[in-house]
């Protein structure tokens, strides 16, 4: 039986079409769960895109819970070389299955700036006319239920120009499962902000949120 490969390998270093298998993979294996745990036919269940407030209840600073769907983090304080929670002890919702399998880091797609740092630039270090993003963040874990499911090392996507990585093997969170997300950060500075986003699915009954 081969080993279970739960790393993070950035998307530069995949083969054409290896996304798109990982993709389809994950989703074919949630919805059949889904649809046996639910008793519901696959026809009665939607794929559909995870949301980081509403789905996965991530916090957007400190401890305070997002109101709002926008994958960022603002860290009142971090600690070096120790795991901050960015979500509390969650549950997931009932009849809601959640999937994840990669991760991508948004910072770089606020583009060049050349003005003082403002709300949506904290922890972004200037260089002449060109606005740098730092790299503040250099792992990530996920817990369900009490295990450690994944730690994926986000310095391997650091050399390349799409901050993109993807895991041949996803992160499930079934219904009514406790789960938390941190982030390991490299800086000790209050106020730096991390734009990650985690790259997934729910499987739901349709209607539930959407009805397509």
């Amino acid at each position: 039986m081969p080993a279970i490969e739960c790393q993070l390998i950035p998307a530069k270093e995949m083969a054409p079409g290896q996304v798109g298998a990982i993709r389809n993979r994950v989703i074919a294996f949630v919805v059949d769960k889904a649809s046996k745990e639910l008793n519901l036919s696959p026809e009665k269940l939607v794929v559909r895109d995870i949301r980081p407030a509403t789905d996965l209840a991530l916090y957007a600073g400190g401890t305070t819970t997002s109101t709002v769907d926008r994958w960022v983090y603002d860290a009142t304080t971090t600690t070096g070389n120790a795991f901050t929670a960015i979500s509390g002890s969650a549950q997931m919702g009932d009849q809601r299955y959640a999937a994840i399998f990669g991760v991508r880091d948004l910072r770089k797609s606020l583009g060049l700036h050349n003005t003082a740092m403002g709300t949506d630039l904290t922890g972004f270090v200037t260089s002449g006319a060109i606005m740098n993003a730092a790299h503040v963040v250099s792992f990530l874990k996920i817990i369900v239920g009490g295990s450690d499911k994944v730690i994926w090392d986000l310095t391997s996507i650091e050399t390349y120009d799409n901050l993109i990585g993807f895991s041949q093997s996803p992160v499930i969170i079934p219904q009514n499962t406790q789960y938390q997300i941190l982030y390991q950060f490299n800086q000790t500075t209050a106020g730096i902000r991390a734009w990650l986003q985690l790259i997934g699915v729910i499987v739901e009954p349709r209607g539930r949120t959407v009805a397509p």
